[in-house]
Parts: structure tokens; C-alpha cells; sequence
């Protein structure tokens, strides 16, 4: 299982959104905003792979990057949702294509103020839009969204850029997005199997040395206290690359634990404890855990966090 890499906001809208927090907007009725607007259809269009058209009835929302067709869908229908620091808008978020899209940008920049105290970070504007159109339009469908893009690193980049989905807490986003599945949210892509092993060709040499016999037994220790290393490795000012090697082994073991076992170990302040440990909503001023940044290490990161995602949307409320 592979995730797509979607495309995300560039690293100076968050220099846009920390001012939006620090200076926020009069809030406004949400109750009064969907009385006006009488949505009753909803589809929310995701940035991962994948053909996708508008749906046949109510408003499509798409988001900066994603490509359509405009002469396949009737002129309104199609509603484009622009991270405001790139359109230079006093609101976080900028509404394309809606006759109330002041009143709607006004509307998702309260909404993701609101989320950010959970979050400790600023959401996606996926989830923002799910949590107001929820509040806004009787029926929601979501496609093309997992809330988990991918934190694998591509060998060309390199290793002082970041990832731009890496300034969200995705693990966050999921544990709130569970709170709202209901009758009314069609989101199919949200649930998920748990992670099949990776296959012997995608083996590294940290894998090789995680499956010698002194190893196999790590494998099913608690893999949460194996997660406390990587918070610990985070505090340390510098690592060597000895240490580097080390910690890329521990991420191995995790990556190939079975799912059974995180499930066994699982609980919700384990699994909330863990949510900083995948994201810095700040890299161009806080520095970024080395495993995010690290090319090697990075391979590892969709398994273990996907293995939590499983075990966060198993757990009863």
C-alpha cells in the first residue's frame, strides 16, 4: 500500500496562517450561513491520485492544485477552495467560483482557528472543509482523502527542503475526523486495513539487520516504548551518524511489527502521545525531527503511522 503525494500549501502560507491566529476575525453565526446558503449535496474532492468529475448534484469543493476540467461541469458548480497566503487575502483561505465565497472564506478561517487547540497546529484544508460542511450542508460526501499523505522522501530532494504535508498533524486530523463519521458523511477512503510488510525488494540494510534471529525478538516488543526513542532522539542538538543508524534500525523494527501486536499495546493517550512525533508546523523556524528530513529513515514512516491510524480508528470512542 502506497500513499500519493498531494499537493499541499507552499511553507510561506503558514507564515500567513500563524498571522491569521495571532490576529483573528470577528466570528460569524455558522447557523445563519447555512440557512442562507441551503446546501443540501456536498461533494469534497481531495488532492491524492485519482480521476475524479464534479458530482451530478449540489456544489463540488476542489483545492488549490487540483486539476479539472471546467467545461465538464455546469458553470457553479465547481467551487475552488485557495490557500489565502498565495491569493494575498486578509483570510486564511480564499473561495473561488461561489457567490458567498467572502462569507465561506470567512466561515473555513474560523473553522481551522478552532481546530488548531486540538491539533497544536494549523489543519489541512481538507478537514477544515469537512468539519464546516458538515455544519453547513445536510449530506457530505468526501473522495479522494485519506487525512494520511505520504512522508516517504524522494531521493531528488533534497535533504534541507521538507515535505509540505509535513506541517500537519495527520494522525491529529484522523482522530477528529473519527469523531464525525455519521449517516450523513459518505467518506469511504477514511477507513483503512491495517499495513502489509514491505516486500523483500524494498528491503534495506537496516531491514536485513532488523531480521538476523538476535533481532526477531525486538519485534514484538512495545512499540510504543520504541516510539520514546525517537522523542528522545529529537531533544539531542546533533546526532552522529552512528546514532542515525541505530535509530533508522528501531524505525525498521516498527515499520515490520505486526499490526496485532500495536493493538494489543494501543490506548488513546499512547496513540495522542504520538502525534508530534510526524509532523513540525514550523520548519522554516523550528527544526525538523532528523527522520523527517532523512531520505532513509523517511521509507519507514507510512507503515508505523498508518499502523496507528489503524489502531486509532479501532479503539472505541
Amino acid at each position: 500500500m502506497s500513499y500519493s503525494l498531494p499537493i499541499a500549501d507552499a511553507p510561506q502560507s503558514h507564515t500567513h496562517m500563524r498571522r491569521q491566529l495571532a490576529e483573528p476575525q470577528p466570528k460569524i453565526c455558522l447557523c445563519t450561513l447555512a440557512e442562507q446558503l441551503k446546501l443540501d449535496q456536498v461533494t469534497i474532492i481531495g488532492n491524492a491520485s485519482g480521476e475524479w468529475q464534479p458530482a451530478a448534484e449540489g456544489l463540488t469543493f476542489i483545492f488549490n492544485g487540483t486539476q479539472w476540467s471546467q467545461q465538464n461541469a455546469p458553470q457553479g458548480q465547481v467551487v475552488n477552495i485557495a490557500n489565502g497566503g498565495f491569493a494575498e487575502s486578509q483570510y486564511a483561505f480564499e473561495v473561488q467560483g461561489h457567490p458567498q465565497a467572502v462569507q465561506l472564506a470567512k466561515a473555513l478561517t474560523q473553522v481551522a482557528t478552532e481546530l488548531t487547540a486540538s491539533l497544536g497546529c494549523w489543519p489541512s484544508s481538507g478537514l477544515t472543509t469537512v468539519v464546516l460542511m458538515l455544519q453547513l450542508a445536510k449530506h457530505v460526501q468526501v473522495q479522494r482523502m485519506s487525512l494520511l499523505p505520504s512522508l516517504r522522501r524522494s531521493i531528488e530532494l533534497p535533504d534541507t527542503h521538507h515535505l509540505p504535508c509535513m506541517v500537519h498533524n495527520w494522525l491529529g486530523e484522523r482522530r477528529i475526523a473519527k469523531t464525525l463519521l455519521r449517516d450523513r458523511l459518505d467518506w469511504p477512503e477514511f477507513t483503512l486495513m491495517p499495513w502489509e510488510p514491505m516486500s523483500k525488494d524494498c528491503e534495506t540494510d537496516e531491514v536485513s539487520e532488523t531480521n538476523s534471529s538476535e533481532n526477531k525478538q525486538a519485534l514484538f516488543d512495545n512499540p510504543f516504548e520504541q516510539l520514546e526513542l525517537l522523542r528522545q532522539s529529537n531533544l539531542a542538538s546533533s546526532l552522529s551518524e552512528k546514532d542515525k543508524h541505530r535509530l533508522r534500525q528501531h524505525l525498521a523494527k516498527l515499520a515490520h511489527t505486526p499490526y496485532h501486536i500495536w493493538q494489543q499495546c494501543a490506548d488513546h493517550s499512547k496513540l495522542k502521545a504520538s502525534e508530534p512525533l510526524f509532523f513540525n508546523h514550523l520548519p522554516e523556524s523550528q527544526t525538523s525531527p532528523w527522520y523527517l528530513m532523512d531520505y532513509h529513515a523517511s521509507q519507514y514512516l507510512d507503515a508505523i503511522r498508518h499502523q496507528l491510524a489503524c489502531c486509532q480508528q479501532q479503539l472505541a470512542d
